[in-house]
């Protein structure tokens, strides 16, 4: 069961998404770093024409995989 939790494409994209936030948190934080408005707005708009990619493409939602409860690989 474990190993099919690891698996699954849901998963993946919000660990990505989350590690992508920490890594803006933290620069900002420290000073290293500061994302302006434009630059999110740049970052989000690459952000969904990939993930609309995916998704058009099954590949994070893929309904006809047969016994798929999900979003599993």
């Amino acid at each position: 069961m474990i190993k099919k939790r690891w698996r699954n494409y849901a998963l993946w994209v919000s660990i990505v998404s989350q590690v992508l936030l920490l890594v803006q948190l933290l620069g900002h934080l420290t000073g290293l770093f500061d994302l302006t408005d434009v630059m999110k707005q740049d970052i989000l708009a690459i952000t969904d024409v990939i993930l609309g990619l995916l998704a058009t493409l099954g590949i994070i939602s893929n309904p006809t995989k047969p016994n798929s409860g999900g979003y599993n690989l």
